[in-house]
């Protein structure tokens, strides 16, 4: 496939992307013949020239020209397209990445956004080395992998992917032989092959257990590596920073956690069972990445015994075997390390604490008998990483909803003769029963199963004692944190305490209400007074405290709060403005209650689900929220393109942490920040309620609405595609049951992406309209509050992505005419607003005027992303006219999921 134009020539991206364009070309060229790669490029050509001006049905014409083969081949060439051109714009990425870098040691000055920068402008800001020890005891980052499997594509792709891009790296040395490059050609052009006949999305329904082993796949092949190497980092610079000082015992200030096996809100496949199958497919994974280093460390640390004596007193508590002497003479080092390794194999080691002590004893034979460097290096680095990760990999969450847990109780309840409708009492009565019955421990869960019980009821009881059985299987820190989601009441969250207490684990877990919409974000703070000012809930949080050894005793509140639900519910502006106000008032109360109040912020891979650079979230969060610990999901195709390749990672995560030590070491930096000034918090009050007003009157009150979503996306069609293992929906009911996730990708996927846009333009119209000097307030707002500036970048790159011409196509499967001109219309017109609106604010002349790189990116993609609409658009139009029964209908739908899968990779989101 042809892709670049002399200009770009030069380029070292445009090579690349010429380069595995050509190898994708020889690849169509030997697989379909000369015709199929004709067509593709006469597609790709009709494709750029709409783009050049041409007209849409010219383009339209051609798609609908083809036979159903022939589709299937253009799908499979742009899809393929796709993957290859975002490995050689990650390749790219890293080669700026790398040349900044070496300009810092050129420089001797550190890289920006990176946990170097904030030790350094944390230290020159005058803070101590006892501060800084401060800070880092106090600060905790957990990244949490969710159940969101918005990802289209099988790992099994992910894999030959990352096999190209290891080998377009490789590529890069310049002192490469000609027959060495020849290699890496004809390996890059194997794996393109495998590409084009794989199938590229499940031919079954994804399981819990395919979820667990993709998150599995980025957690020991990238993330371990990579959080290792950071923690190295940071020792380095604070050594270079403090000179003197002992950094050599850093604490865990930055951990993985995760949802996949434990998320079990709306997914009837997560049973107690899974969850426990989970818990032990990690842990056999950590134990598999330990084995395979101490076998690295076994054949290295080779030391002859007469060389680097050692006292037998030190070896006994490895119970060295003749057979391990006679394979190993005189070389003490490798028999101990076959010892662990024989431990981990067998089980020995039950906690992660005792494999520690072993490793310990050999770093200290070794830095005792003159074996500093092997002390260090891989041995150290395999001791990180088992403080880190433990035996157990990463501790899973369990989420389930408030409403299931609650018809659970009023069954207990009533069973037992305690309350006939616990639902229809007052919220007041409902804590007041709550409360007496968390004091009374009175059991209420039967030993077996009474027939009287319904299948909701048995199926809470289980997942609560299966919480108890892993903590006593192994140990507490495999589950600390359970989520409510769709906490509405603080009877919700005293329902998970009576529930806790029950199986007795009440001091060992976080009880976490999830605020969702915007109306529960709005109640949250009045719902957390009235939690501590529960003696029972005082109780468990001083319990907890005590349990984990809090400095002072200090009581510690985990709140997550919803992007995803407060978006679909209220629309972008409101959905930001009310999650900020959340974590304002949420820490004003836990400041006034002694309380630490730790954030969990239920971020998705979309703009409109809380999408967008992780760094500059944080930093634009309310001043004075982040104290120390944050917890932030990390969902579905944004795992695997920010953990699929190391360098990436690694920019990730010191991107974010740069930002989580500053924000928690702000007092201690002397440059001052512009006030949060009372009129911008009132211009958001208004465009907040201007925006929610606009967005609601097209999604909840439009006739009509939800008839236009389900025939101009492929919402239905989407929904069938096995790469999730819930449903699309919570439960029974209409629009309110649909999920974010879905909501999202469909509108992405018809380019329309209205979530994360529409009534921002109206509402900003309104408030210059209300207000004289309104543009010159939002253009003050942009120019010095973060929040404010990151609102505005977040919807400037869904706005340019979206594309109102493409959109008008899929509007077109709409089958009322009038409602088609009618809310086509209104989308269209709010998009011109919004980019108006956006640009006068931020001073461009057009979208992303100032972030060239994201707009070459965008305008590169377009051609290549078009045909697959086009043939998606045809696609549907097909599908909708076919009997469900009859023989054509599998073979038309499964290439439109193969389109949805192809425009994914080309816009590089989902849901």
């Amino acid at each position: 496939m042809s892709t670049t134009n002399g200009t770009e020539a030069n380029n070292p991206l445009s090579a690349d992307i010429r380069q595995l364009g050509n190898l994708l070309g020889g690849i169509i060229r030997e697989q379909q013949g000369e015709a199929a790669f004709q067509l593709v490029e006469e597609v790709r050509a009709s494709a750029k020239a709409r783009r050049g001006g041409d007209s849409t049905e010219q383009l339209a014409a051609l798609i609908d020209q083809t036979t159903l083969d022939q589709k299937r081949t253009l799908i499979k060439a742009f899809s393929n397209y796709f993957q290859l051109i975002n490995i050689a714009e990650d390749q790219q990425r890293i080669r700026a990445l790398r040349d900044r870098e070496r300009e810092s040691e050129q420089s001797n000055t550190p890289v920006s956004e990176t946990i170097s920068e904030a030790v350094q402008r944390l230290c020159d800001s005058g803070m101590t080395a006892d501060q800084m020890h401060t800070l880092l005891k106090k600060t905790r980052v957990r990244l949490v992998m969710t159940a969101h499997p918005s990802e289209a594509k099988r790992k099994e792709v992910l894999i030959k992917l990352r096999d190209i891009a290891d080998m377009m790296a490789l590529l890069e040395d310049k002192t490469l032989l000609q027959r060495e490059q020849k290699h890496y050609h004809a390996a890059i052009t194997r794996r393109i092959e495998q590409l084009w006949q794989i199938q590229p999305t499940r031919a079954a329904q994804a399981k819990v257990a395919d979820e667990v082993d993709f998150g599995l796949y980025f957690l020991t092949s990238v993330v371990m590596e990579v959080v290792v190497m950071l923690y190295e980092e940071l020792q380095t610079e604070l050594e270079k920073c403090y000179p003197g000082e002992d950094w050599s015992n850093l604490p865990p200030i930055l951990r993985f956690a995760s949802w996949i096996g434990g998320d079990r809100d709306g997914n009837p496949n997560v049973t107690p069972e899974v969850t426990l199958q989970t818990m032990l497919t990690l842990r056999r994974a950590a134990k598999q990445v330990y084995i395979s280093d101490v076998e690295y460390l076994r054949d290295r640390l080779t030391q002859w015994v007469d060389e680097a004596q050692i006292n037998e007193a030190h070896t006994q508590r490895f119970d060295i075997t003749p057979e391990d002497k006679a394979a190993y003479p005189n070389e003490i080092y490798r028999q101990i390390m076959t010892v662990i390794q024989r431990r981990l194999e067998s089980d020995f080691y039950q906690t992660s604490e005792a494999l520690l002590e072993d490793l310990q004893a050999v770093a200290t034979r070794l830095s005792e008998n003159s074996s500093p460097y092997s002390a260090g290096g891989s041995l150290a680095w395999l001791m990180r990483k088992v403080q880190l990760f433990g035996l157990h990999l990463l501790p899973l969450d369990v989420r389930e909803d408030a409403r299931l847990q609650s018809a659970a109780l009023a069954d207990i309840l009533k069973r037992y003769g305690l309350c006939d409708d616990y639902a229809a009492l007052p919220e007041v009565e409902k804590q007041a029963l709550l409360t007496r019955e968390i004091r009374s421990g009175r059991p209420l869960f039967p030993q077996e199963r009474p027939e009287k019980f319904d299948d909701n009821t048995w199926r809470i009881i289980s997942m609560w004692r299966m919480i108890a059985k892993a903590h006593r299987t192994y140990g507490p820190q495999v589950i600390d944190t359970f989520i409510t989601s769709m906490s509405q009441n603080a009877s919700d969250v005293l329902t998970q305490l009576l529930f806790a207490r029950e199986v007795g684990v009440g001091n060992n877990l976080d009880l976490v209400p999830l605020f969702e919409t915007v109306d529960d974000l709005v109640a949250a703070p009045q719902i957390m007074t009235v939690l501590f000012d529960n003696e029972q809930y005082k109780t468990h949080l001083q319990a907890r405290a005590e349990a984990h050894s809090n400095p002072g005793g200090l009581l510690h509140q985990q709140v997550m709060i919803g992007y995803s639900d407060s978006n679909k519910d209220g629309g972008y502006i409101a959905s930001n403005w009310n999650l900020y106000r959340a974590q304002e008032t949420l820490a004003e109360l836990c400041s006034s209650r002694g309380v630490a109040l730790e954030l969990f912020h239920g971020r998705g891979g979309s703009i409109g689900r809380g999408g967008g650079p992780t760094n500059r979230a944080i930093l634009a969060q309310p001043p004075g929220t982040l104290h120390g610990s944050i917890k932030i999901t990390e969902q579905g195709e944004v795992i695997a393109y920010r953990y699929g390749n190391s360098a990436i990672a690694r920019r990730h995560l010191n991107q974010l942490m740069n930002a989580v030590l500053l924000a928690v070491g702000q007092p201690q930096i002397a440059e001052a920040q512009t006030p949060i000034q009372p009129e911008w918090t009132a211009a958001l009050d208004e465009l907040s309620e201007y925006g929610r007003v606009a967005y609601r009157d097209l999604v909840y009150e439009q006739p009509g609405f939800l008839s236009y979503w389900q025939q101009a996306t492929p919402i239905t069609e989407l929904a069938t595609m096995p790469i999730s293992s819930r449903p699309a929906k919570r439960g029974a009911g209409g629009f309110g049951a649909i999920r974010a996730i879905p909501w999202v990708f469909s509108w992405m996927q018809s380019r329309a992406i209205i979530p994360s846009w529409y009534g921002v333009g109206y509402a900003m119209e309104t408030l210059c309209v209300e207000r004289e000097d309104g543009l010159t307030l939002l253009r003050t707002m942009y120019r010095e509050w973060p929040f404010f500036q990151a609102l505005i970048e977040n919807v400037q790159l869904d706005l340019a992505k979206a594309d109102m011409g493409i959109a008008r196509l899929y509007a077109n499967l709409v089958q009322d005419d009038g409602l088609r001109d009618s809310i086509f219309g209104q989308i269209q017109a709010e998009h011109r607003r919004a980019c108006s609106y956006i640009c006068d604010i931020t001073g461009q002349k057009e979208l992303l005027d100032r972030m060239p790189v994201i707009k070459r990116s965008i305008e590169r993609r377009n051609p290549y992303v078009d045909p697959l609409n086009f043939i998606q658009v045809a696609l549907l139009r097909e599908l909708r006219d076919l009997d469900p029964q009859s023989a054509q209908y599998p073979r038309v739908l499964r290439e439109v999921q193969a389109t949805i899968n192809g425009i994914a990779a080309g816009m590089k989101t989902t849901g």
